[in-house]
Order: structure tokens, then sequence, then C-alpha cells
């Protein structure tokens, strides 16, 4: 919701800033070998503010396995009407790690059973479009274009794990009610091959150009509360909280994510003014 950076290349560098992004999730807080998040995400505009440039770093924790991510971006910007349309690349690699020993098997006898560590490191390509004018915007994301592999066993040839292509596609609106209130709906599907899609749709709201909260439900049966304040015009904080509407419920205590934001403009001596989007 606060850093599309992290779901779309092609917006490097189009708020016009340097902007320093950090964030920390906590999935599914209860369950033992629960997802945990990290991520660091800076970009920027160059040549005339046409080109964007940006770097995105993240470590992912889920049970077994660790994942850490280094991405590099590249966005081309051009004007069309009120706005811009932006083409972007992601490509980096990923280091996987498998630490098999701390599985519990209730089979002993399995064929898929590991020992001790493993890594791998996997090329990663991802494509993006993203539009935006004074207050709308759009974008697509085709991410893991090159479908690499993550894991396989070469005693048992046909097992093997790869990172499935995704579709990502989001838009949204800003509607200034008032001179202190700004209403912005919008929404965000992806798919996966060989998984089920979902839907996010989203209302939240900027009060007095300083506080955003609102909410989003998620057809996986999931309903997230977001908040954002900004604490000057360059620094930005930002908690969302998701409740899971399944029977899951009962046994974890939920996600939480932290956001902190920084924008730095270069070109401009004045103070920022906080942004839509």
């Amino acid at each position: 919701m606060f850093n599309l950076f992290s779901i779309n290349p092609a917006y490097a560098g189009s708020n016009d800033v340097l902007s320093v992004n950090v964030s920390h999730r906590s999935q599914f807080v209860g369950f033992e070998g629960a997802p945990n998040t990290q991520q660091f995400s800076i970009h920027a505009p160059v040549t005339k503010k046409k080109i964007g440039l940006g770097l995105e770093i993240t470590n992912d924790v889920i049970g077994p396995r660790k994942l850490l991510g280094v991405h590099t971006a590249y966005a081309y910007r051009v004007k069309i009407g009120p706005g811009q349309l932006g083409f972007g690349l992601k490509a980096g690699i990923y280091n996987y790690t498998y630490n098999w020993d701390i599985l519990n098997y209730q089979d002993n006898t399995e064929d898929l059973i590991g020992t001790g560590t493993e890594s791998k490191l996997v090329p990663n390509f991802n494509f993006g479009m993203y539009y935006h004018d004074r207050i709308n915007y759009a974008g697509i994301e085709l991410a893991h274009l090159n479908n690499p592999s993550i894991y396989s066993n070469d005693s048992i040839t046909d097992v093997q794990a790869k990172l499935s292509s995704h579709i990502s596609a989001f838009a949204g609106r800003a509607f200034e009610l008032n001179n202190k209130l700004v209403l912005k709906p919008s929404f965000l599907v992806r798919f996966a091959q060989n998984a089920p899609g979902y839907a996010d749709v989203n209302v939240s709201a900027l009060y007095n150009r300083r506080f955003w909260f609102g909410a989003s439900y998620r057809t996986n049966k999931v309903l997230i509360f977001i908040a954002q304040v900004y604490i000057n015009p360059k620094l930005k904080l930002g908690y969302s909280y998701d409740l899971l509407l399944n029977k899951l419920s009962t046994y974890q205590a939920g996600s939480h994510e932290l956001y902190l934001g920084f924008d730095i403009d270069f070109n401009k001596s004045t103070a920022l003014s906080p942004r839509y989007f």
C-alpha cells in the first residue's frame, strides 16, 4: 500500500525523490516456523527524471528455508497526457538455504528426507509497467519470468520445485473530498501458476495531509487494517495488521508489519508534501 516499488520495478523513481524504505513482517504469529520477512529498498530518478534506478534486499524465513534476495531495478518513463507511463525491469539473485535437520518427519522411510544444510543461488527477472498522474495510478508486473528451479532431488529425477511465474495488477484513485480529507480506493489482483489467485480491495483515507488509515479485504478471507503517519514531510511510519477470518484464526495471533520510509528531494529547497501514492 505504501511502497509500490516492492511489487513493481516500473515505480522506481516515479515519485521524483530519493526514497528509502525498510519493513519487517511477522506472519501467523504463534505458529512455529511461521514466515518472517525483512526488506530494504532504495530508488531514485536520474537523467532529467526519465530514468529510475533502484535496489532491493529481502530476507525471508519460513521453517527450514531461508531466502536472501538482492535485486536491482531500471525504469524508463514517457509522458502520456497528464501523467507518465513507466516500463521497469528488475534483475537479481535469490540465495535459498535449507536446513533439513530441523524438520520432524512422520515417516522416516520417506525418500525425500534430507540431512544437513544446503544452499542454491538462482537468478530472477521481473518486468513491470506503471502509470500515474496526480490522482490516478495503475500497474502490472510479471514476476519470475525465467521460472528458476529452486530445489531438486538428484536421486529422484521427477522431484523439483520451481519459482512459478506471477502476474500482479493494481489500480487506484484519490478523491479530494475537501482540504483535509482525501479518500483513496484501490485494488490488487495476483495470479500464479499452479496456485489459486486472490484479490485485495482497499479503502484508505488521508486526514489533514498527515494521517493515513484504512482497511483491506483479501478474497482468501483476510481482513487487513492499515495506518501510516507522516512524522514530518520526509519521514513516515506505517503499520498493518492481518486478521484471518477462517479456522486458522484459532491457532495464531494474526500478522504484523512495520514500515519506515524516508524521502529526500535534492532538487528543491522547500519541504516535501505528503503524496497520495
